[in-house]
């Protein structure tokens, strides 16, 4: 025990000792790039990411609000029969935009580093306008029937849904903007 305590000790001894050009140039090059994919999240990454947890998150939200007709859980309530009733098919669209992104949104910010928050920060606008078109792609290949009006206000809905939860997200996490 005693003997295993000694090279201990002199092992952080040399550590101690160590100058940086003693540390492999392939080691320190391979860590460096390790720490800055880190830092800055590819921006593809981060969008591939956000998109995953929106089919998840977005297939869920589903349950709650049937949109343009699709309803694959089979629940009788919707939260758009209740948009229905207040203000209209017009509404409906818009609040169904609005809860089917920024539902997404917010999950992306809890399941996102601060980076990756930081890294959404930088293109939220396309991030935003690209899950919204996404989504509208997937509600037709699923058998959704759109029409141009009805899916540009739940597009429009989407984006404002978007950048009001992004801003929170930010917010929550404590991002700025930075150019």
């Amino acid at each position: 025990m005693n003997n295993n305590n000694q090279d201990w000790t002199k092992d952080y001894q040399n550590f101690l000792e160590s100058t940086q050009s003693e540390v492999p140039t392939q080691l320190s090059q391979s860590t460096h790039l390790m720490i800055q994919d880190l830092i800055n999240p590819n921006a593809w990454f981060v969008f591939l990411k956000l998109l995953g947890i929106h089919s998840i998150v977005g297939g869920l939200s589903l349950s709650i609000c049937h949109q343009f007709g699709l309803n694959p859980f089979n629940t009788e309530k919707s939260l758009a029969d209740w948009f229905m009733t207040v203000g209209g098919h017009n509404l409906c669209m818009l609040g169904c935009g609005v809860l089917f992104v920024s539902v997404s949104f917010f999950a992306a910010g809890y399941f996102f580093s601060i980076e990756e928050v930081r890294a959404l920060r930088k293109n939220d606008l396309l991030h935003n306008f690209s899950l919204g078109l996404i989504s509208l792609g997937a509600f037709a290949a699923f058998g959704a029937e759109l029409a141009l009006s009805i899916a540009g206000l739940w597009l429009l809905g989407g984006f404002i849904g978007g950048l009001v939860s992004m801003a929170a997200v930010f917010k929550l996490k404590g991002v700025r903007f930075e150019v």
